[in-house]
């Protein structure tokens, strides 16, 4: 229960600061392709389901969040991964799609750690990505968001590897202030 409350403590102050800003919660899934990047050890890319969660602010044009992905099942050389991380994102203006839909682009960087079975050995790292993507509005305060995301661990040459994640999330606004 601590966990919760070190959360919202540490997201508090972007909330005092902003003048619209409001809550959003969001689960993902889609694809994750990894590779160790050491060209030594002559690694390809190998795919698997990931899955994650997000909580955060988000303003009229930037958002902040806390967010967590599991992928397993990868490959040989890396079977696992699970990355805590923080997120900062731009967000562009509302634009029409069709008829009254609407969406908004992203782009963004994400800080964290990483967590994973390399070589059948566990290893953790520093994380550092960036990420892109689409948010469509949908009605009673949900969203889906259609993204890429691609992240370098940094630990030892031995163990880095690079990732990228394709996927569909659902986000819900709530708590508006």
């Amino acid at each position: 229960m601590k966990i919760f409350t070190t959360i919202f403590l540490l997201l508090l102050p972007f909330s005092l600061f902003a003048e619209n800003s409001e809550w959003f919660v969001g689960l993902d899934g889609g694809v994750t392709g990894a590779s160790l990047s050491n060209s030594e050890l002559n690694s390809s890319y190998a795919f698997g389901p990931e899955y994650g969660a997000k909580i955060g602010l988000r303003d009229k044009n930037s958002r902040i969040y806390l967010g967590y992905t599991f992928a397993n099942d990868i490959g040989s050389d890396i079977s696992k991964t699970q990355s805590p991380y923080l997120a900062l994102e731009g967000i562009s203006n509302e634009f029409k799609v069709v008829a009254k839909s609407t969406a908004k682009f992203f782009f963004g960087v994400r800080l964290g750690a990483s967590f994973a079975d390399v070589n059948s050995s566990s290893t953790s790292a520093f994380l550092g990505g960036l990420q892109t993507g689409l948010v469509f509005m949908l009605p009673a305060d949900f969203e889906i968001e259609l993204a890429y995301r691609h992240y370098w661990t940094y630990s030892n040459k031995d163990s880095d590897f690079n990732a990228g994640a394709a996927y569909v999330g659902l986000n819900y606004k709530f708590g508006a202030f």
